[in-house]
């Protein structure tokens, strides 16, 4: 059955919803005058008021995940052996990679023994979670703090190799490299003590018999009988 219909009653002062539009005009007008206190302050801008961008930026946090970028070593060796495993680990499939072998004298562009011969990344498909960066065994690729992201063609929005390792170069450039993860210290576990087996039980000694034998016992009734003669 349905439910009987219960009608509310509300007093004349709820029902104009004067008090809630006073209530909300003093919020308005307390952080209208306090934007208008902030607006006069020197020097950089804080919270209350407005970053004129891309004038004024803000600084963006080390952990900012950005646009994706390849990293090269110290002697400017690429890093990425081409395995796969960003591509695997990518929940939106937007990573394409191809494996290959450096060309005979080009060995030295490489840190690795095997190289990504073909890297792509649909930046319209990715979510930015970060599983490529967190399943790259050599630490390879990287999301840095690039967020100016839009373009005017879906096409320029696919980014290559060459287009990965130019931000890991703006990156440096500008000093805005991720610092390298720390590693973590894995202690072995305990070693677990090997168990002794378990003693078993000794057999019981059979009881001894209480009774002789009866050719004893006649020898012995017979020596009695001649101690007494």
């Amino acid at each position: 059955m349905p439910k009987p219909v219960v009608k509310k009653e509300y007093p004349l002062s709820v029902r104009i919803y004067l008090w809630e539009i006073i209530k909300g005009l003093g919020i308005t007008w307390r952080h209208f005058v306090k934007n208008i206190r902030y607006s006069f302050r020197k020097g950089p801008h804080t919270v209350p008021t407005t970053w004129q961008y891309p004038e004024d930026r803000r600084p963006i946090s080390p952990n900012f995940r950005g646009a994706h970028m390849l990293q090269l070593n110290e002697k400017g060796q690429e890093l990425c052996v081409g395995c796969g495993m960003c591509a695997k680990a990518c929940p939106a499939k937007c990573i394409t990679v191809k494996r290959g072998k450096p060309a005979d004298g080009e060995e030295d562009r490489y840190a690795g023994k095997t190289m990504c011969e073909e890297f792509t990344i649909d930046m319209l498909r990715c979510i930015f979670c970060g599983f490529c960066e967190e399943a790259c065994p050599k630490n390879a690729i990287v999301l840095g703090q690039g967020h100016e992201l839009a373009e005017y063609t879906m096409e320029a929005c696919i980014y290559d190799k060459a287009k990965l390792i130019a931000n890991f170069e703006e990156a440096k450039a500008a000093g805005k490299l991720k610092p390298k993860p720390k590693k973590v210290p894995v202690e072995a576990p305990p070693k677990a003590e090997a168990k002794k087996p378990a003693a078993k039980p000794a057999a019981k000694a059979a009881p001894k018999a209480d009774k002789a034998k009866p050719a004893e016992k006649a020898d012995a009734k017979k020596e009695g009988e001649d101690s007494k003669e």
